[in-house]
């Protein structure tokens, strides 16, 4: 069973601690074992301060009955935190509403640590929008959303926590409010695709161990039922013999050992259709990690203002799946609970539009999870987490999300695994190809000294990957289109001109790796000049490629790529051998025009445009998401901003191919 942490799940995972490779805050020579393929700092392992002051254990701390009879009663257990606490039924007028969400309606004081969670005046006929105890048309476990806006005293002062967000099911007995067990995270409908369009996976999370079943209501007098084996938490149903492209209603229901039985609220879903069929509409964004301006825009590593925003609009839009580019949290951490408290929060922001339609993540420079070491620099050095089958950003990422399987095999079975970070998926007649090239981070200028993998560079065995799935893809009848998408910027254009796939044409930055035999950190491949080119060789060289997305920088850009565009090719543009670009040489090697598109624009601090070699054709630094629409005829692409505008329009993607 995967682990798949919700937002509000009163759980605390062992974080892995540096200590045990690097002997805690004392120096140390001895070698890893299992032998890394990165050199250990010989020094003293540092901790990165969190950007979460409270964990998921605090937040769903509900300690019992308020003896008032007004609600439950939850325990931070700090009594340094004050604040107010919000709490609203949720999801609102459910059975009414047709997309999941919470209006906030009672408030009450938190004082040193404490505080209800008020719920006994939506009973009151004033403010029952559910009509609590029946609810409206469907009969699910009454629920409670509730928002902690923290404060902590600080000597003489307070410092600001922001905002932390819970659920909890509740009944009522004898006068008083009890909790009962929660879904806190789901249900997600996950892995709809074309290349088994009638089964698909459906998982949610519980704060207490139940035996779960999913229902399905086919709308022509079939309901089938799916039961878990055993009882847990985290629950994942795969359901099978569906009709492709075909829309069912369902829900689940959760049934803990002592009788008491959870029901979700009531959803739709689509299968896929088959495999060259149909129609596919595909929302795509990323950057969604904390924002500036405060409230939502910040809250628990995330801008859920912006990225809640963009999940409806995308569903209201109809929207069939989600791609997401990464930097969805703040990340950069050394504390593994806290970067799943990021991620869940994350996956709550989008829960709504995940109830119905599949989300594809991929991950950016900011899901970095940690080992830290203090050389006197302000953040230190810091390498991808270990041991990394279980312990990395790549290992914790695909714990906590549901992707395909189907990525390469690492070439050293020494470095982090691609599973879950590195797949393909087709949908109707797209084909969908997700890389990674945050992989196996290290921090970039300490490479050459530790070993690891610079912002930006794809390593051989997954370039190799890329390619055969290009070919496959451009061999298969029943692939019409061809999209991919990353987090970094293959020809970034404003915000990380100096890293990305492009490092201001520095072509010395490369991965490094640390010799088994020798213990001595050696170079692992080209350099990144050539990495992108190889890259672009390969996306140009097919005829069905209808964009590489990308996110990173936060704005909206197209970047129409052709054998005419200045990119520098080394080595022949470096005039003094000192491995940098001196000029910016068209590449005679890019076979098909084909549109790069930046989309790194769901709620993180805005950039605006730098110079750089190629000009974009279109280029703003608004809030907003892409929405590509692909039937038999053609595959367009609009960007629609925060205010609804249509910014940007291509009506084919692929006309500008032809001819060529």
């Amino acid at each position: 069973m995967k682990r798949c942490t919700g937002l509000f799940i009163a759980a605390a995972l062992a974080v892995i601690s540096i200590s045990t490779m690097a002997a805690g805050a004392s120096r140390s020579t001895e070698p890893a074992a299992p032998p890394l393929p990165v050199k250990v700092p010989d020094l003293p392992s540092h901790d990165r301060t969190p950007w979460q002051q409270i964990t998921l254990r605090q937040i769903h701390n509900i300690i019992g009955p308020d003896p008032a009879g007004k609600g439950l009663m939850i325990d931070l257990e700090d009594s340094t935190l004050f604040g107010e606490i919000y709490t609203g039924p949720y999801p609102f007028e459910a059975g009414s509403a047709d997309f999941d969400y919470v209006r906030y309606r009672r408030w009450s004081r938190l004082r040193n640590g404490r505080g209800v969670l008020r719920i006994a005046g939506f009973f009151n006929p004033r403010y029952n929008a559910n009509n609590w105890p029946e609810g409206q048309g469907w009969t699910m476990t009454p629920t409670i959303a509730y928002r902690l806006d923290l404060w902590r005293r600080n000597g003489g002062g307070a410092e600001r926590l922001g905002f932390y967000q819970g659920l909890v099911s509740f009944e009522r007995r004898d006068g008083k409010f009890v909790q009962i067990n929660t879904i806190t995270a789901g249900p997600f409908v996950s892995l709809v695709n074309s290349g088994d369009p009638t089964s698909l996976l459906i998982s949610w999370t519980t704060s207490e161990s139940s035996l779960g079943t999913v229902t399905l209501d086919d709308g022509q007098g079939r309901v089938t039922t799916f039961t878990e084996a055993t009882a847990g938490t985290d629950h994942e149903i795969r359901v099978g013999h569906l009709r492709p492209q075909s829309r069912y209603a369902y829900h689940v229901t959760c049934a803990t050992a002592a009788g008491d039985t959870t029901v979700s609220n009531r959803y739709t879903l689509e299968t896929a259709p088959e495999a060259g069929e149909g129609r596919a509409v595909i929302a795509f964004g990323g950057d969604s990690r904390a924002g500036v301006g405060g409230g939502e825009r910040s809250c628990m590593g995330v801008n859920t203002r912006i990225l809640n925003w963009m999940s409806r609009d995308a569903h209201r839009r109809g929207a069939d799946l989600l791609l997401f580019g990464g930097d969805l949290v703040n990340g950069y951490t050394t504390d593994t609970e806290e970067f799943e408290l990021q991620l869940s929060a994350w996956k709550q922001a989008v829960s709504g539009f995940w109830r119905f339609h599949p989300i594809y993540p991929g991950m950016g420079n900011h899901e970095a999870l940690l080992n830290g070491f203090d050389d006197g620099s302000r953040y230190g050095v810091t390498l991808d987490k270990w041991p990394y089958a279980t312990a990395s950003t790549e290992a914790i990422f695909a714990a906590m999300f549901y992707n395909p399987v189907n990525g390469p095999e690492p070439a050293d079975p020494r470095r982090p695994p691609y599973r879950e970070n590195v797949y393909s998926f087709q949908y109707g007649p797209v084909m969908i190809i997700s890389f990674n090239n945050n992989y196996w981070w290290t921090s970039n200028r300490r490479i050459p000294e530790f070993g690891g993998s610079p912002e930006g560079y794809i390593m051989a065995d997954q370039m190799a990957w890329i390619e055969g799935e290009l070919d496959a893809a451009q061999q298969d009848p029943t692939v019409r289109y061809i999209l991919m998408y990353a987090q970094e910027p293959v020809f970034p254009c404003g915000g990380h001109t100096s890293d990305a796939m492009w490092w201001r044409g520095d072509n010395n930055i490369r991965a490094y790796v640390c010799n088994r035999q020798t213990g001595r950190v050696e170079p692992d491949g080209p350099g990144i000049i050539e990495v992108r080119n190889r890259l672009w060789e390969a996306v140009s060289g097919h005829d069905k490629v209808a964009a590489v997305l990308s996110a990173d920088e936060h704005e909206y850009y197209r970047v129409l790529v052709d054998d005419r565009t200045p990119v520098g090719v080394f080595p022949a543009d470096d005039h003094d051998g000192d491995g940098k670009l001196d000029g910016y040489s068209a590449n005679p090697r890019f076979r098909y025009p084909t549109y790069f598109v930046t989309a790194g624009s769901v709620g993180a601090p805005f950039y605006n445009r730098e110079q750089t070699p190629w000009a974009p054709d279109v280029f703003t630094s608004q809030n907003g998401y892409v929405l590509l629409r692909a039937d038999d005829e053609r595959i367009s692409l609009e960007f629609i901003t925060e205010t609804g505008q249509v910014f940007d329009r291509i009506d084919d993607l692929l006309a500008v191919k032809r001819g060529r």
